[in-house]
C-alpha cells in the first residue's frame, strides 16, 4: 500500500525534469518526505481498509486488482 506514496513523491520531486546527480536526488527525496502533509498521509491510509477486506474476501487469489476501488475515483479540479 506504499505505492500512493512513492508515485505522489516520484512526481514531486521530477516536476522541474528529472535529477541527475545522486547527491540531489537523494536531497530532494528526504526534502518531499519531510514536507509531506499528514492530511495526505491519512488520506492513503484510509484508502488501505477496503483494500484489505477485498483480499480477504478473495482468500488473496489473484483475482485482486490494484487501484482505485468504486466509490474512490479521484477528483478532477478544474
Amino acid at each position: 500500500m506504499i505505492e500512493p506514496c512513492w508515485f505522489w513523491m516520484k512526481r514531486e520531486t521530477t516536476k522541474k525534469g528529472p535529477i541527475t546527480s545522486n547527491k540531489a536526488l537523494k536531497e530532494a527525496w528526504i526534502k518531499c518526505w519531510q514536507d509531506m502533509l499528514q492530511k495526505k498521509i491519512q488520506a492513503w491510509i484510509e484508502r488501505i481498509e477496503p483494500h484489505i477486506k477485498d483480499i480477504i474476501r478473495l482468500e488473496g487469489g489473484n483475482e485482486y486488482k490494484e487501484g482505485r476501488l468504486k466509490g474512490q475515483e479521484k477528483k478532477r479540479v478544474h
